[in-house]
């Protein structure tokens, strides 16, 4: 069974700006959603999420996401040539605290003033999105897999 959340892509709308012209250039992609598509190992797939960014920023993000990732129980892959992060999400993660650092990654971007970027409700959406998907996964597994009743030993 595979859900895709609403949003697969959010990208600030300077995305495609020449480099070395500024301008924001934050962008998430959903590579993976979290799934149940593989017979061989049941339960839910990790989802996988690239982040890319500006170049001026790439050791802030990668600060911040690395100290995210040991809090959030996610794993975060830095590629610092393409400027951009892969962000590995077991189902037991805990993505309020992915959220808390995609919004200080904008913060960066905008250097604390809002700008045309990306905004911290598609951040938000996407999070919540991912969430949806993943309590689906999680629920409808639990329900599908268990035919006892409550209280049964």
């Amino acid at each position: 069974m595979v859900v895709h959340p609403a949003i697969t892509t959010i990208s600030s709308t300077a995305e495609n700006i020449p480099a070395g012209t500024g301008g924001p250039t934050t962008n998430i992609r959903v590579i993976h959603s979290f799934s149940t598509e593989d017979t061989a190992n049941p339960g839910v797939s990790p989802a996988v999420l690239e982040v890319g960014v500006n170049q001026g920023d790439i050791l802030a993000a990668d600060e911040i996401l690395s100290f995210a990732s040991i809090h959030g129980d996610f794993a975060c892959i830095p590629d610092r040539i393409f400027h951009r992060f892969e962000v590995i999400l077991p189902p037991e993660s805990r993505l309020e605290i992915l959220k808390d650092a995609l919004l200080q990654i904008m913060h960066l971007e905008d250097g604390g003033a809002r700008s045309e970027g990306l905004t911290p409700y598609q951040v938000e959406d996407l999070i919540d999105a991912l969430e949806r998907t993943r309590q689906t996964l999680v629920n409808g597994r639990d329900a599908a897999g268990d035919d006892t009743p409550a209280g049964a030993p």
